[in-house]
């Protein structure tokens, strides 16, 4: 997951607090990402396909009309609201 956020989204590794893996029924293999300049928000990310990463979280819902809000919105996210 960092490599996907450093590598891909060009962020970097010291601009993350906090990367949390967790495992559970759905999706089976999540991860939690909190950015130091976001605290109080976690992205949510998992494996599609075990090939490509996914941003899933915050929810849609929270994110629409808040997308200044969110600073983090993975971009492949945004393309499919537009």
């Amino acid at each position: 997951m960092l490599h996907y956020l450093v590598a891909t989204n060009h962020y970097k590794e010291s601009d993350m607090l906090e990367i949390k893996a967790k495992y559970s029924k759905m999706p089976t293999y999540s991860v939690d990402a909190v950015f130091k300049d976001e605290p109080n928000v976690t992205y949510n990310y998992t494996l599609y396909d075990g090939k490509e990463w996914f941003q899933l979280g915050p929810s849609d819902g929270e994110i629409e009309g808040n997308q200044d809000k969110y600073k983090h919105i993975d971009t492949k996210r945004l393309q499919g609201t537009e």
